[in-house]
């Protein structure tokens, strides 16, 4: 009996073992970059999203441009999970800066751009602009509002409510990205990463936001086109007419081709232009699905 229970004891111990979790080994990706990102634009897109645009896919019907993205910045990230190649190890950038707990992950993001979008006829001073959660109904949704050149989410500047973009800025990757819980790897403000695909398109020579020859970062859901230092042409912008967000209305043109008449467009330089240094936070135009 005494045998027979040292075998019960085994078995026990035996079966306890092999019942316990089993964790899956998640599938390798391999390096994810601006020559292999995923992404199509169709013949028909207007010809400002095939000339600065790729990592999306980009579609037009009735006059209105559909651009979905995966989401996956194609560089590597501290943010990316182990299983992907383009992960790397976390550096600090300077004092303060860490690494959120959060982790990118691939996502569906949809937007629909009027060909044509309407103004609202906002006055957009600081006292909408004024950086704080729900102080008005004019400002873009929390989250997801528009897309980067290079496919990233643009989000607007507002962090979450207690927190400060101005704090939250430490947690930036050194492409100035990071996620949110649910995986959205995102912008809030200007990154070399769109200029590098203009550079891989031979548009500029330099990536470095601030100095580059051309500095266009993406389009927000309304329309508005987020530009840096330079205009499309590569002018230096003009600031007399800016609105508390850096914004402004004139054609949108690279020198040979006006792609928007009297589009609204804002500016991010942060050494220049300081008294906005983020995405916009107010809608000039309708809309926003």
């Amino acid at each position: 009996m005494k045998y027979l229970n040292h075998i019960l004891i085994i078995f026990s111990l035996t079966f306890s073992y092999n019942c316990g979790p089993v964790e899956e080994a998640q599938e390798h990706v391999d390096l994810i970059t601006l020559d292999n990102c995923a992404g199509t634009i169709s013949d028909d897109v207007p010809q400002f999203y095939q000339k600065y645009f790729a990592c999306v896919d980009g579609s037009v019907s009735n006059g209105v441009v559909t651009l979905a993205t995966d989401g996956l910045p194609p560089y590597s990230s501290m943010y990316y999970p182990e299983n992907y190649e383009n992960q790397t190890e976390f550096v600090s950038q300077g004092d303060g800066y860490y690494q959120n707990p959060n982790f990118l992950s691939t996502i569906n993001y949809t937007i629909s751009i009027p060909a044509n979008p309407v103004s609202k006829g906002l006055t957009i001073n600081s006292a909408l602009v004024d950086g704080v959660v729900g102080t008005s109904n004019e400002e873009y949704a929390m989250n997801a509002a528009g897309v980067a050149l290079n496919g990233v989410t643009l989000f607007n500047p507002l962090a979450g409510p207690g927190d400060d973009i101005e704090d939250e800025k430490y947690s930036f990757d050194p492409y100035n990205g990071h996620p949110e819980p649910q995986g959205f790897y995102h912008y809030h403000t200007t990154s070399k990463g769109p200029l590098e695909l203009l550079q891989s398109k031979g548009l500029i020579q330099n990536a470095t936001a601030g100095s580059a020859e051309i500095e266009i970062y993406g389009i927000m859901c309304d329309g508005t086109i987020i530009l840096g230092c330079t205009e499309l042409d590569g002018a230096t912008p003009s600031s007399s007419d800016f609105d508390a967000q850096n914004g402004h209305v004139h054609d949108i043109t690279d020198g040979t081709t006006t792609f928007f008449e009297n589009r609204y467009h804002i500016h991010i330089c942060t050494e220049t232009f300081t008294g906005h240094r983020f995405t916009p936070e107010i809608q000039y135009y309708q809309g926003c699905n």
